[in-house]
């Protein structure tokens, strides 16, 4: 497997993880009254959002070089970082 094949599947994991832990915290801080839980839910929340810009500037890294880009996608990378 491409390393660039590995990196989207683990934004993949990552994002269907913190759904996952999100769901979780959300649910269990509402009915055991933990503000400190829901805050915690939110965060995750923050994190799948994150999660889904690093998936976005992977896809869009792979691109081949076009006339606009003759060097190719791959400098969103680090645009991304930055905006994570």
């Amino acid at each position: 497997m491409k390393n660039e094949q590995t990196a989207v599947n683990t934004a993949i994991f990552s994002i269907i993880g913190n759904v996952s832990l999100s769901i979780i915290k959300g649910v269990a801080g509402f009915f055991g009254n933990s503000y400190a839980l829901i805050a915690d839910a939110i965060e995750s929340t923050a994190d799948v959002f994150a999660s889904l810009l690093v998936l976005f500037g992977l896809k869009y890294a792979q691109r081949p070089a076009d006339e606009n880009h003759p060097y190719g996608h791959g400098k969103i990378e680090p645009l991304i970082t930055f905006l994570v």
